[in-house]
């Protein structure tokens, strides 16, 4: 496992720019077209670029609201950019301001239902408000957007929710398809006070564990339904043969795909110490 931390976690805008065609049409039907963040810069002046250069720079070195003020002046010059729109609002949220972001991505999101960076940052606000239908809409559109072919193919996952859990910060993401060799539905980080990366967690459906959830479940199993676990990450750093190392945890199992606030509560009670793991291995990662 990398050594992340919170701060080097990148804008979904400028990490995943629209490289791909961001609505599906027919011979008959005109393709619309969403601003992509590489033509915005080709049309700012020199002055309007280092604006934008500053307001970037802002944004990653975490001083979000600096970053949500320099957004808004380049606004004042270009009214209405969704570009500039969607980092101010997302910088919004950072900040923790989701009343903010909210009304700056529905209008966007409402007259582009294609765009995808709009409806993932919109699904993460309705989620930090705490408006769960919102949210869930968000999901279920996300989710139809990727059937549809309009988020960027190495997409898998987005954030929904950022979540203080005592003096740690909690990431939380969903898929769009399951991922990984362990078939990955949900996935979250645990970044302590320092900022720095203590464990992932994850909630998947391993293949490998379908015959004995069979066994032991044999009447939900014929009825279509999967067996989940709830599994942790931790660093452990080099071994004597200087191998990379983690710890691997098992939390708890699941009967079907657990909902998202089933899956969110059990990564909060992870997070602030409530859930244990049952059992831990150690696993070797490689030079």
């Amino acid at each position: 496992m990398r050594f992340r931390t919170l701060a080097s976690l990148i804008s979904i805008l400028s990490i995943l720019t629209p490289a791909v065609s961001l609505s599906q049409s027919t011979p008959e039907e005109p393709i619309s077209h969403l601003e992509s963040t590489q033509e915005l810069i080709a049309r700012l002046t020199p002055q309007q670029r280092d604006q934008y250069d500053l307001a970037g720079n802002a944004f990653n070195s975490q001083q979000y609201a600096e970053a949500v003020h320099i957004y808004n002046l380049l606004l004042k010059d270009l009214p209405g950019d969704p570009v500039l729109a969607k980092f101010s609002a997302e910088a919004s949220l950072n900040a923790g301001d989701t009343v903010v972001a909210i009304n700056a991505l529905k209008p966007i999101a409402q007259a582009s239902p294609d765009d995808w960076q709009a409806a993932s940052l919109l699904t993460r606000a309705c989620a930090e408000s705490g408006d769960k239908t919102c949210r869930d809409a968000g999901i279920a559109h996300m989710l139809d957007l990727q059937k549809h072919h309009l988020t960027p193919s190495h997409m898998q996952q987005y954030i929904v929710e950022r979540i203080k859990v005592g003096q740690k910060t909690l990431i939380i993401y969903t898929s769009l398809e399951p991922w990984g060799h362990y078939h990955v539905y949900n996935y979250a980080q645990i970044f302590g006070e320092d900022g720095h990366l203590k464990l992932r967690i994850t909630v998947e459906s391993d293949d490998t564990d379908q015959a004995l959830f069979a066994k032991q479940h044999p009447k939900e199993a014929a009825a279509g339904l999967r067996g989940f676990s709830l599994d942790g990450y931790e660093d452990a750093g080099l071994n004597k043969q200087q191998q990379r190392t983690e710890v691997h945890y098992t939390f708890k199992f699941f009967v079907g795909e657990p909902s998202y606030d089933t899956v969110r509560e059990a990564f909060i009670n992870i997070a602030n110490g409530e859930t244990l793991p049952t059992s831990s291995r150690l696993n070797i990662l490689g030079p």
